[in-house]
C-alpha cells in the first residue's frame, strides 16, 4: 500500500514519524511511503513581478527547509523506502490531490488538536482532509 504522510516540519510531524516508525509493520515494511509537503502559493500580485526562477528558488529554498530533516530523521529511524512530494498551494487541497495522484490507500498527518473551538476561529488543515478526501486518514496527536 501507498501510504501518504503529510509534513510540515512542525513538532506534530516529528510526532507522526515516531508512530510511523513505531509500528513499522504497518506503515514501513511492504509499504512505500509518499512524504508531501506543501508550501503556502505567492501570491499572484507578488509572482508577476519577479522571475520565474526567482519563484522556483523561492519554492526550492522552502521545501527544503522542512524536507531535509525530515529526510534525516527517517535516515536516523533507518527507513528508506520514500518518495517525495513537494507542492505549493493550498495545503488540505493539494494533500488531497496527492494521495489521488499517488493512489495512496492511507494519508497518516499530524494534528495540532486546537480543539473544537480553535479549529473553528483558525480552520484546521486535519479537518479539511477528512471531511474531502476519499481516502482513509489517520491523524497522530
Amino acid at each position: 500500500m501507498k501510504i501518504l504522510l503529510a509534513v510540515d516540519g512542525s513538532a506534530y510531524t516529528t510526532k507522526a514519524l515516531d508512530y510511523v516508525a513505531a509500528n513499522r509493520p504497518m506503515f514501513v515494511e511492504g509499504h512505500e511511503l509518499i512524504l508531501v509537503h506543501v508550501c503556502p502559493g505567492i501570491p499572484g500580485h507578488v509572482s508577476r513581478h519577479v522571475s520565474k526562477e526567482v519563484v522556483q528558488d523561492y519554492y526550492a529554498e522552502e521545501q527544503a527547509k522542512v524536507l531535509d530533516p525530515i529526510k534525516s530523521q527517517l535516515a536516523e529511524r533507518n527507513i528508506a523506502n520514500f518518495k517525495v512530494d513537494a507542492r505549493h498551494g493550498h495545503a488540505p487541497e493539494e494533500i488531497i490531490k496527492a494521495a489521488a495522484d499517488h493512489g495512496a490507500g492511507l494519508i497518516v498527518m499530524g494534528t495540532h488538536g486546537h480543539g473544537l473551538f480553535g479549529r473553528a476561529i483558525m480552520g484546521s488543515v486535519a479537518t479539511k482532509v477528512i471531511g474531502e478526501s476519499k481516502t482513509a486518514v489517520l491523524l497522530v496527536k
